[in-house]
């Protein structure tokens, strides 16, 4: 069957480079992108592809997000030699790389928000990579409207990426995370907690029809669907300083049919369980194959095949694994 793999990372030459040179791009999450060959490496990824016949991937930037790699002085540049390696790779290998989504200088807003133009209205970017937080700030604040704003009238997809870093405590009376809890519990917490944020500060519903990609099947939204409906239910009640009374009756809709407008990838490490849970919160219809490649064993390729393994003992249709693997992704990135 084919596979376009939805939610991928890589980092062109001349990207790669400027990473290479800045602390953020060499210590912590850059530590570990330093060590991942098939990250940068373009004969490396090609021979770890070659395993998996009609598959191809849509390609974003890997961690860190550029605001890690350097200030907002530098980051505009950073995005564009992003952005520029990404399309050449896809121009000049369209039987390995679908498309790209770009990669925005959100520390620099105006700045990125031009980019966005740029690439998404007056190039040929499938979409835009976001990441969870700007150097701590929510995507909710006004100053990031103006993205949302052309990413929904270009009809193109946000893929949301989490970002946290170790410098966010696991307990308030500590200074940093220990045994890289930031990553393994605190993504999910971080990519589920912004996409509440989007939807109760009004951003989902000012762009009904803008279309995000959550990484990792949503996170603990699928799982906690009940706790959800009936905790939110109640919302302000527990709330002392901040009338919240107004938030539920302005989304028009259930609170769950909101978080069900997010789209998910199947990057879950192989997990069947979390497969199906996902699959029965969101629907097949916005279920993406993804892989999180190169990230995983033999360079991503462990990730890329658990994946497909994981779709293929789904208990469900042939048409409906064809929608997840690659006619869902066809539809929304507008590919050809």
């Amino acid at each position: 069957m084919r596979h376009i793999d939805a939610f991928c990372h890589f980092f062109p030459q001349q990207i790669f480079r400027l990473l290479s040179e800045t602390t953020g791009g060499t210590t912590d999450i850059g530590k570990r992108i330093q060590n991942v060959r098939t990250i940068h490496d373009l004969d490396a990824r090609f021979r770890m592809m070659d395993e998996f016949e009609d598959y191809t991937q849509i390609l974003s930037l890997g961690l860190p997000p550029l605001e890690g790699m350097a200030g907002p002085d530098r980051t505009p540049d950073f995005a564009r030699a992003g952005n520029d390696g990404l399309a050449e790779l896809c121009a000049k290998y369209p039987d390995r790389f679908a498309g790209y989504v770009g990669a925005l200088p959100m520390d620099a807003p105006d700045a990125a928000a031009k980019e966005a133009e740029r690439i998404l209205v007056h190039g040929n970017a499938n979409g835009l990579q976001l990441h969870t937080n700007v150097n701590g700030l929510c995507l909710d604040e006004p100053r990031f409207l103006p993205i949302f704003e052309i990413a929904a009238k270009s009809g193109k997809p946000i893929l949301l990426h989490p970002a946290r870093k170790p410098n966010f405590p696991d307990f308030a009376a500590e200074k940093t995370s220990r045994y890289e809890i930031w990553t393994i519990f605190g993504w999910p917490y971080e990519t589920s907690a912004t996409m509440a944020r989007l939807i109760f500060s009004g951003v989902m519903t000012r762009f009904p029809n803008l279309k995000i990609l959550t990484h990792h099947l949503g996170a603990m939204i699928p799982f906690f669907d009940a706790r959800i409906d009936t905790g939110w239910a109640t919302l302000g009640s527990r709330t002392s300083g901040e009338d919240y009374s107004h938030v539920l009756p302005s989304l028009g809709k259930p609170l769950l049919d909101c978080f069900r407008d997010f789209y998910g990838d199947t990057a879950l490490c192989g997990s069947r369980a979390g497969l199906v849970c996902g699959i029965e919160f969101f629907g097949v219809d916005h279920v993406l194959y993804g892989s999180d490649a190169p990230f995983g064993p033999e360079g991503g390729a462990g990730y890329i095949r658990s994946a497909i393994r994981a779709v293929e003992s789904l208990d469900i249709s042939h048409a409906d694994k064809e929608r997840i693997c690659f006619r869902n992704a066809t539809s929304f990135f507008g590919l050809d």
